[in-house]
């Protein structure tokens, strides 16, 4: 990929505006975040935070919350402005230039662009729809051994293709990555996925940093909040480059609440299973592949990613073209209410009988 602006999902406003469209008259499937949006308190506690302080620079309220969540130390956390932040510091801080650095691929734009900027030898492996976008962990670990890269970016469940790795073939992953080299796991949508298993444990062996948004789980895309779970120098080498109050007194009152909120997460993923199941139907019914996905996510195959996205845009209706990820024959889906999906089947119906 070339490394300039990373492609994300989310709604453009100049290009709404090409299109005649307000944000809020377009349906977003292309972020994949809680089909419920905020939760109530965690808008009362963002409306309530003080706007005329500086927020703590250390996020300390917050990180003791989830110290105590995930049973670590303070000292094992760093909280940041988005996940986005937080892959880029650890890019910066684990990285030299000539270093190796190993993506599992097709997945996030941003491990490749921070690997990048920090000079790194960057080496994909990457995953095939022929194998249903899944990798041998086999010839993964083989890679990782061959190789030894620094630093290894995993994200599971994967974006964009919605696959989830057990837990024993991530730790055949991170028992291959060695003393010097540090296994970054993204799950950032395994809160929303439909087997969750807890990698908190995996911290344990030394080798492995947990990447986590509030974004996702609780749709607070517009604050910007994620945090990172690590061994205390892994996290003071990326807490050394983070500039000062990097994550806002609003975001962290939102993230505190999120925390406490637990039920809307289960409310979401009761939603998303339901809704996930009907569009898998309907897809299925129009004639178009959709890989199987463990989250809130689908990866659609459509023929022409690039031309459905415009059609349905023209329809209100705003997907992500996977171009970026090297799958320009796909679209991708978040799952919606029931309601939005309905409404997204019936535009595809008509974009794909249109050609």
């Amino acid at each position: 990929m070339a490394h300039g602006k990373t492609v994300h999902g989310g709604l453009d406003e100049a290009e709404l505006r090409d299109y005649g469209l307000l944000p809020q008259d377009v349906l977003d499937f292309s972020a994949n975040i809680n089909p419920l949006g905020p939760s109530p308190l965690v808008r009362q506690a963002a409306a309530a935070a003080d706007l005329s302080s500086y927020p703590d620079r250390d996020c300390l309220a917050l990180r003791e919350a989830l110290a105590d969540r995930l049973g670590v130390a303070i000292d094992h956390l760093l909280a940041g402005n988005g996940s986005t932040e937080l892959i880029h510091l650890i890019a910066r801080s684990r990285l030299r230039p000539g270093d190796r650095c190993l993506i599992f691929a097709p997945t996030f734009g941003e491990y490749e662009a921070a690997a990048a900027v920090a000079g790194a030898e960057v080496h994909c492996l990457t995953a095939t729809e022929a194998h249903g976008f899944r990798w041998s962990i086999e010839e993964a670990v083989a890679a990782i051994r061959e190789l030894q890269p620094a630093l290894v970016f995993l994200c599971n469940p994967n974006n964009p293709t919605g696959l989830y790795l057990e837990r024993e073939s991530v730790e055949q992953l991170a028992s291959s990555v060695g003393e010097h080299g540090l296994l970054l796991l993204d799950d950032a949508y395994a809160s929303l996925a439909d087997s969750l298993w807890d990698a908190a444990p995996l911290l344990g062996s030394g080798n492995v940093a947990i990447l986590r948004s509030l974004t996702k789980d609780h749709a607070l895309a517009g604050v910007r909040l994620g945090y990172l779970a690590a061994q205390p120098e892994v996290i003071g080498g990326a807490r050394a480059l983070q500039h000062a109050w990097s994550v806002n007194a609003v975001a962290q009152a939102a993230g505190l609440a999120a925390l406490r909120d637990d039920d809307h997460v289960v409310a979401a993923r009761k939603v998303i299973r339901e809704a996930k199941e009907y569009l898998c139907a309907e897809l299925d019914a129009l004639g178009v592949a959709v890989s199987p996905s463990a989250t809130n996510f689908l990866l659609v195959k459509v023929g022409d990613g690039a031309a459905v996205r415009r059609a349905l845009l023209r329809r209100g209706l705003a997907v992500r073209d996977c171009a970026s990820f090297g799958l320009s024959e796909h679209i991708r889906l978040a799952v919606r209410k029931q309601g939005d999906c309905v409404r997204l089947v019936e535009a595809l119906r008509e974009v794909l009988a249109d050609g």
